[in-house]
């Protein structure tokens, strides 16, 4: 094709002989997928179906960088001596070779009649040549005895460069045989010009690079989730706050809100504001004999003066950088010393006054509370020691010695176990300078050892900490307002009395209006939009069952409505308990089918019939469902466990919890009680239902009903993916290459199958869940943070749902609902938070017209505000067998 003198100058750049060097290369997110495509229908074919032109206006100007297309399927062969994925990412040396970019040893040669194609791409300095390797069959051994392995494969070159070479690009390989094919991979998203497949008048409206391979790899379709009002926006606090001077020993600068939280925690520590007119729950009034105080909460006047309190809860969503606030209060004390006699003389019962602060926390945050402290106090300005495992402090003068004392619930309620017996504790024989309650919520249910523990901790100031400080019920508030001491609402019942009640009784109006006056003075919590992090967000993406897919579960669906049906119409509890069973096994089943697809047989042993009458092995799954589908009440001492507080759960009790089979919990500690008073769990039914001990371990929840062995039970690799699994790898091979990723799933079994998935993809990922041992799961997480190669990381809930800051990542995708709402929040929180650089997207995938749907309808209801003030948990019990039974057939 003749050319122009102008284009012709630059023509003789792509014909000069020169080494030009490859500098840019990214790890690949790949397709193992080869469209072909008619290169002769292609040329000067117009791209169309675009989904709305992008123009650009400063394209014409010729330097702006685009990508041209991608060379595809250049046959080659290549020599490794040791084994490699299957698709990987390459150099070019020279047009006669190419060498991997991850492994040098690694290498392969181009048949000669491409090199001076390739030659001339090489010697234009302003080409960017991204070039992966597909390896077409497993490799043979290399005659004469040699160590390496070779085999065929296929080079594609994608190229990228400045658009006036639009035209060169273009004639250049159109004069070999070769044209241009659409990208399969996003390096970066430039726009996209193709000389074989642009007319001259498209120039102004073309793609990007990204919106091309999202298009060919499934169409991914996103449904964006509007945002709804949060539960808590009734008692986040509005007041503008003065900023606090930082501390000096704080190395790290605090940002606004945190400053302005900390004026916030100073006031509340130095107690009733009771002279200051409309600022505190108590106000003083003083007449001419004498000074009464008034409630300004119900506007009832008494005589004597409340007892004095300092504390607060500070409420404040997740990734607000609440450890960083609370530790920053605890560094106001080395500057200030403000310590009075009357504050920090000896007790009546002879407890000591110590000077630190004692931080209490879940144990997986241990380490994440030490890190905080050591990476943002100036060193040697803190001082900080463990109460935990060996550990343990044993002496006053350790407390004396340290700022901070770091310890744990379950190491309190150990300590508490043994001060009630012999009267004596370090831990409760002195009265700390402040008390700070991590994770707050978790001491809702005030009946347990682990609560009683910690309200028997003697401090000046108290404080909760916690991002929601409701969760199900209104009494969660009250359990808080116990703890920190603030009278009159230390007592429940008067928290009931003045607030919980007027709900009932539908005084609604009344109701708010003293919540919002007891959080104004109490509680500090501001939106998330509090802070400039990037934008969020929260899309929603169906996926459709293929067809095969749809029948398994019809399939599963039909018999679980028939069996169902069956024990209803029957009469006898012990019938009715043991279809409930095997009920919640066939729920189980149909959400896995959702996420493992046809695989869903290869993973899974379909032993539903006979499992469930062994009720030793079926206990503990059974237990998962339900615990995850609703609260669990025990049934001798009415407290509650549910799955947010079990993340956090240590797991260290001495006896199991026992679960029957007509749905009767004891917990751990009245477990124990039973053991010891040599009695039985009490089911109320004759003969007596199985009981079985059950763990509320991270590792035991992700288990499944059945789980097969992945050694053995591995799906056939030229078998197709699950639907929701392709769906989920054509999004991650859309994206940047730099563009970090967090898959959440419930269970192993999903990790399992999506990790084959990225292994065939090419796209490097860790794991993270409970079989992790303690010792290797920094380095897991340390690898993904700083590895550039490495784009995803597997998380189950149980394990990536608190705790870990992973800013690195700025997508997130969740395989399936979760029942509880308040889980899927902590497991998105995890990169959208405080050090966040990027726009943030979330993803939850769901199969149309499956059980999945009724599961987000159930998360609906959860959200919904009246029905959490609405419902106080009177300590009734969960639903029986029959109860269950009909409310759960109604999700069919």
């Amino acid at each position: 094709m003749a050319t122009s003198p102008c284009r012709g100058s630059k023509r003789r750049r792509l014909e000069e002989p020169g080494a030009g060097d490859f500098q840019a290369y990214s790890q690949p997110c790949l397709s193992s997928m080869d469209v072909p495509f008619n290169a002769k229908e292609a040329a000067g074919i117009e791209l169309c179906n675009r989904e709305g032109p992008i123009m650009h206006e400063d394209i014409e100007d010729g330097n702006e960088t685009v990508c041209f297309g991608t060379i595809h399927s250049i046959s080659a062969r290549y020599e490794r001596t040791s084994t490699h994925s299957h698709t990987f990412y390459v150099i070019l040396e020279s047009s006669e070779r190419f060498i991997s970019v991850e492994d040098p040893r690694l290498r392969g040669l181009i048949p000669p009649q491409y090199g001076q194609m390739i030659q001339g791409l090489l010697g234009d300095t302003t080409l960017m040549l991204y070039t992966t390797c597909t390896a077409e069959t497993e490799p043979t051994p290399r005659p004469l005895n040699s160590s390496c392995l070779q085999g065929p494969c296929a080079l594609d070159i994608t190229l990228y460069g400045p658009f006036e070479l639009f035209n060169e690009i273009g004639d250049w390989l159109q004069e070999y045989g070769v044209y241009l094919q659409d990208p399969r991979i996003c390096h970066f998203d430039a726009i996209y010009c193709n000389p074989h497949r642009l007319s001259s008048d498209g120039l102004r409206s073309c793609p990007y690079v990204s919106q091309i391979v999202a298009r060919a790899s499934g169409i991914v379709h996103f449904q964006e989730i509007v945002e709804q009002p949060d539960l808590l926006d009734v008692i986040s606090s509005q007041d503008e706050l003065e900023e606090a001077i930082q501390p000096r020993v704080i190395s790290a600068a605090l940002h606004r809100h945190q400053k302005q939280a900390l004026t916030f925690m100073l006031r509340r520590e130095k107690g009733w504001s009771v002279d200051s007119e409309g600022v505190d729950i108590w106000e003083a009034f003083d007449s001419s004999h004498e000074r009464t105080y008034i409630n300004r909460i119900t506007g009832v006047y008494q005589v004597d003066a409340p007892p004095q309190f300092h504390g607060g809860i500070i409420a404040d969503p997740m990734g607000l950088g609440k450890t960083l606030t609370m530790i920053a209060l605890a560094a106001t004390d080395i500057e200030t010393r403000m310590i009075t006699d009357d504050l920090w003389g000896y007790l009546e019962d002879g407890r000591r006054p110590a000077p630190a602060t004692l931080i209490i926390v879940p144990q997986p945050l241990l380490t994440t509370w030490e890190e905080q402290i050591s990476n943002h106090v100036s060193e040697g300005a803190m001082r900080c020691r463990r109460h935990h495992g060996k550990a343990r402090i044993h002496d006053f003068h350790d407390i004396n010695a340290v700022n901070i004392v770091l310890t744990t619930y379950h190491t309190l309620s150990a300590d508490w176990k043994v001060w009630n017996s012999t009267g004596e504790h370090v831990m409760f024989s002195v009265r700390w300078k402040r008390i700070v309650l991590d994770e707050a919520h978790l001491i809702r249910n005030m009946k347990t050892r682990m609560a009683r523990a910690l309200y028997d901790l003697d401090a000046v100031s108290r404080w909760a900490v916690t991002g929601t400080p409701i969760q199900n019920h209104l009494s969660d508030l009250a359990a808080l307002l116990r703890f920190i001491g603030a009278h009159p609402y230390d007592d429940p019942k008067r928290f009931d009395t003045d607030i919980t009640h007027l709900w009932k009784a539908g005084e609604d109006e009344e109701a708010v209006k003293r919540l919002k006056r007891l959080s104004r003075c109490l509680i500090l919590r501001r939106a998330k939009r509090t802070i400039q992090l990037p934008p969020r967000h929260d899309v929603k993406c169906p996926v459709d069952f293929s067809k095969p897919e749809r029948a398994l579960y019809e399939n599963i669906r039909q018999q679980t409505i028939t069996r169902i049906d069956d024990a209803l119409a029957h009469d006898t509890e012990l019938t009715r308990s043991g279809a409930y069973v095997n009920f919640l096994q066939q729920i189980e089943s149909m959400r896995l089918v959702c996420n493992l697809g046809v695989h869903y047989y290869s993973r899974h042993d379909n032993t539903a019939s006979q499992d469930a009458m062994d009720w030793v092995a079926t206990a503990q799954k059974a237990f998962n469902i339900q615990r995850e589908m609703e609260l669990i009440i025990c049934s001798q001492c009415s407290s509650s466990l549910e799955m947010a507080e079990s993340l956090l759960d240590e797991s260290a009790s001495q006896d199991s919890p026992q679960f029957s089979r007509c749905l009767k919990y004891a917990c751990a500690e009245c477990s124990y009680k039973l053991r010891i008073a040599g009695h039985k769990m009490v089911c109320g039914h004759t003969p007596r239902c199985p009981i079985a001990p059950v763990s509320i371990s991270n590792s035991a929840f992700e288990e499944s009903f059945g789980q097969a062995s992945k050694q053995s039970k591995q799906p056939p690799s030229q078998t197709s993916l699950p639907s929701k699994v392709e769906m989920l790898i054509s999004d991650l091979k859309a994206l940047q290459p730099d563009v970090k990723s967090i898959v959440f799933s419930t269970w192993r079994l999903t990790l399992d199958i999506i990790e084959t998935g990225l292994n065939q993809a090419g796209i490097r990922s860790v794991r993270f869940d409970g079989k992790v041992s303690q010792a290797q799961r920094q380095p897991v997480l340390n690898q993904f943070k700083t590895d550039p190669h490495v784009r995803v990381i597997l998380l189950t809930l149980q394990c990536g749902a608190v705790g870990l800051t992973l800013t690195e990542a700025s997508r997130a995708y969740l395989m399936e609902p979760h029942w509880n709402p308040t889980i899927e929040e902590q497991a998105l929180a995890r990169i959208h938070r405080i050090g966040q650089t990027r726009e943030v997207t979330t993803v939850r995938f769901y199969v149309r017209d499956s059980f999945e749907e009724r599961v987000m309808e159930v998360q609906e209801s959860k959200k919904n505000l009246a029905g959490v003030l609405l419902s106080g948990h009177d300590g009734g019990q969960a639903d029986d067998s029959l109860g269950a039974l009909q409310r759960l057939r109604s999700l069919l």
